[in-house]
């Protein structure tokens, strides 16, 4: 029993994703531009938008509720979304006007 349970946590181990800077190059772009190049706004899409990535109800849930993001890389960094389902929807997303201050509830 002690050398299965030893050898368990190399079996799991999860694939490492790549997250850059490149995760942010959309961020200086309109949302006409977003629309142009077939991308979803995270901050303006709709569920029925957002459902069409393939998130899970629980997942698109919590992006819903935690909007605005000033860039996609926070859907990781707020623990939004996990780095494979990330990796997944990572060139099917943007956020547009991400340079814009962020409006904060007083």
């Amino acid at each position: 029993m002690y050398l299965l349970l030893r050898k368990w946590p190399q079996t799991t181990r999860k694939k490492q994703v790549h997250l850059g800077s490149g995760d942010l190059q959309y961020q200086d772009l309109s949302p006409e531009d977003l629309l142009s190049q077939h991308l979803t706004d995270i901050n303006e899409a709709d569920s029925v938008q957002l459902k069409e990535l393939g998130l899970d109800q629980q997942s698109l849930e919590r992006l819903i509720e935690n909007r605005p993001y000033r860039n996609k890389l926070e859907l990781v960094s707020r623990m939004i979304l996990t780095e494979d389902t990330y990796a997944r929807l990572k060139e099917k997303i943007a956020v547009a006007k991400g340079r814009e201050p962020v409006k904060v509830a007083s």
